[in-house]
């Protein structure tokens, strides 16, 4: 017991030592060009003659979790190649490089900087100073957003938001869900940033004009309300989720402004209704893993691209090869995934099933530092219905290889208790309040003192010790605590339950101790 009781205080001096803080900033800047371009998407020789409807951006996050750094920046585009993700990186000076997550929102009306929506098929709608401007502007906009750090709280939520898209080759294959998260300042807690993420093609309009579409009136409805920095993330929005149609419009097709702007703003007012009710935190769990992995080239029309140079060959992108990335991070109860590409629902619906054990919500970052097309399973891939998405893709493995990738990057990862929501809840408190039927009065003797337990996915409690009792309530006063104990809450049941070993928990810093290590350490003695 002895042994146990010195472990367990070496334990608790070193975790009193670490601090997982929270610090939050974002930033937002125009990336809207200054001459005529070519509008990706639909179909090649597209000029914007119409001119600038409003503004594209990029929107970047940094959030800053013990020494750790991560960014997420989204870009008002239709995708970037990783090779120019890889340019950002270099240039980025306040975050490590592979902690630089840059998507897109795959809008079908900004400029075309991939290649293949030129003026005929041979020749490239790529403005290489116009891509070389949205590097140098992502960039600094991420270190813009650095420095402006603040301690924060962070908040999750996930709402449905139905009625505003649809599946156009299987429409009962739908996810309809968006994943939300918010920081707020520590100071005055008002939001700096929040950020959605939900599966749909920004293509209600289809026209001679540049505009970032529907996620226009989401970005203005968020800010004007107070939500801090807007941002979208899309999702697995391949095979073909793009906006529902509105029947009553009798208008020109491509030119329906006010269905993307009702979009927008239910897309938005969901979003706000859903944070409100969010508990946020401003300590959390950080986690990070992303691996490489290439996949052979089999569209013999990007072949070709790549060949006269329509399409720009890079590091990442060869003749025969392509080498591209995924991410898997965790942040406080939530798992991100990023997707290089438009991934089907179908995987997207895979995804999240597996993933889900690792976070609540779930967060695919489609378009995430690449754009490969469409990412379909091989059994999708071959199917007639899926000819359109086959043209536009790399090719047959890639949707294997992206789920294998997250399967890997998983492993090892804590899960979270099993079920949702209440369910999740109920069982926490099941074994809390077994933990409590183990207390043994005798050793405690005139032990007096309040344990606070911060436990992420399931909520705040207090346990109490006076008078040879113990008491758990989720009712307290923080300033009446000794000791509090900060941990996601399947690692905390699993070191009460004596599944994991408490040093282990806090040398990956899931496990966090404020306050007075003495009475701490009572924790391991009075409790069997």
């Amino acid at each position: 017991m002895m042994r146990q009781m010195a472990l367990a205080l070496s334990v608790l001096l070193g975790i009193a030592a670490w601090a997982q803080n929270l610090e939050a900033g974002a930033a937002a800047n125009k990336i809207t060009p200054s001459k005529q371009v070519y509008l990706a998407g639909y179909s090649p020789n597209r000029p914007n003659t119409g001119g600038v409807h409003d503004d594209i951006w990029v929107r970047a996050l940094v959030l800053q979790i013990g020494q750790e750094r991560i960014a997420i920046a989204v870009c008002d585009l239709l995708g970037l190649l990783r090779d120019d993700v890889q340019r950002i990186r270099q240039r980025v000076r306040s975050v490590p490089p592979h902690r630089v997550i840059v998507a897109s929102t795959h809008v079908h009306s900004a400029p075309d900087t991939i290649g293949l929506w030129g003026p005929q098929p041979t020749v490239s709608g790529r403005d290489n100073h116009y891509v070389d401007f949205v590097v140098e502007t992502v960039a600094r906009t991420i270190d813009e957003a650095a420095s402006k750090l603040q301690p924060a709280t962070i908040g999750f939520a996930k709402t449905r938001v139905e009625g505003i898209s649809y599946n156009y080759r299987v429409k009962e294959i739908l996810d309809p869900e968006a994943a939300i998260l918010q920081v707020r300042s520590k100071a005055n807690n008002q939001p700096i940033a929040t950020l959605t993420n939900f599966a749909c093609h920004p293509e209600v309009l289809n026209n001679d004009q540049l505009t970032a579409d529907f996620p226009n009136w989401f970005y203005r409805t968020i800010e004007a309300n107070g939500g801090g920095v807007a941002i979208f993330a899309n999702g697995a929005l391949g095979g073909m989720v793009s906006p529902a149609e509105n029947p009553n419009y009798q208008g020109e097709k491509g030119k329906d402004w006010a269905r993307a702007e009702r979009m927008g703003t239910l897309l938005a007012t969901k979003t706000l209704e859903a944070i409100r009710s969010a508990n946020f935190s401003d300590h959390v769990v950080f986690t990070h893993r992303h691996q490489t992995f290439t996949v052979p080239l089999e569209n013999e029309r990007f072949k070709q691209a790549l060949a006269i140079g329509v399409i720009p060959k890079g590091e990442s992108l060869q003749n025969d090869t392509l080498t591209t990335e995924a991410h898997l991070f965790q942040i406080g109860e939530a798992v991100f995934f990023t997707m290089p590409g438009e991934v089907l629902p179908n995987i997207g619906f895979l995804l999240k099933k597996h993933l889900s054990a690792y976070g609540d919500p779930v967060f695919l970052i489609g378009l995430g530092n690449d754009e490969l097309g469409y990412i379909l399973c091989e059994e999708d891939y071959w199917l007639d219905l899926y000819e359109y998405e086959r043209s536009m893709s790399v090719g047959s493995q890639i949707g294997e290889k992206l789920v294998a990738t997250a399967k890997q990057l998983s492993e090892g990862l804590t899960p979270l208790a099993k079920g949702t929501g209440g369910e999740r809840v109920a069982q926490v408190e099941a074994e809390l309040q077994k933990y409590v039927g183990r207390f043994r009065p005798e050793r405690a003797g005139a032990l007096k003192a309040t344990y606070r337990f911060l436990l992420e996915g399931a909520g705040e409690y207090y346990l109490r010790i006076a008078e040879g009792k113990a008491t758990l309530s989720k009712e307290g006063n923080p300033a009446e605590v000794q000791v509090t104990i900060r941990a996601p809450a399947q690692v905390f049941i699993e070191i009460i339950t004596g599944k994991r070993n408490a040093l282990d928990a806090y040398n990956t810093g899931e496990l966090q101790v404020e306050g007075d290590i003495g009475l701490a350490q009572y924790l391991l003695y009075v409790f069997e």
